[in-house]
């Protein structure tokens, strides 16, 4: 028997239930070259470093020095995954042309 989306004049599986199927985009092996997914995966490594170790983040920070405390606020550092997040939206809006050109896209 046929699968129910084979099927002449059935309705798919998806419209009927609610299901949103996904499907890759044709150039998924190359995204890694992006610079947001760059940006999203360093801040998504910072903010899992902070979930899991935030001793060893502390740490670094009081091994920096004191010229350095007086220049970045103690805030910041809360919202440097935020910024980085915010930074690969911005990046996705960029032209990145050797990306395209390895992706075959016109530049």
């Amino acid at each position: 028997m046929k699968p129910l989306e084979k099927v002449r004049g059935a309705i798919p599986a998806h419209e009927h239930t609610g299901v949103m199927i996904m499907k890759l985009i044709p150039n998924w092996k190359s995204m890694w070259r992006a610079w947001s997914v760059r940006l999203n995966a360093l801040g998504l490594t910072i903010l899992a470093w902070f979930a899991i170790d935030p001793v060893s983040l502390l740490a670094v920070w009081n091994m920096m020095p004191p010229a350095v405390h007086d220049i970045i606020p103690t805030q910041f550092l809360s919202g440097v995954g935020a910024l980085l997040f915010a930074l690969s939206m911005i990046a996705r809006l960029v032209k990145q042309p050797k990306m395209e050109a390895k992706n075959g896209e016109a530049a």
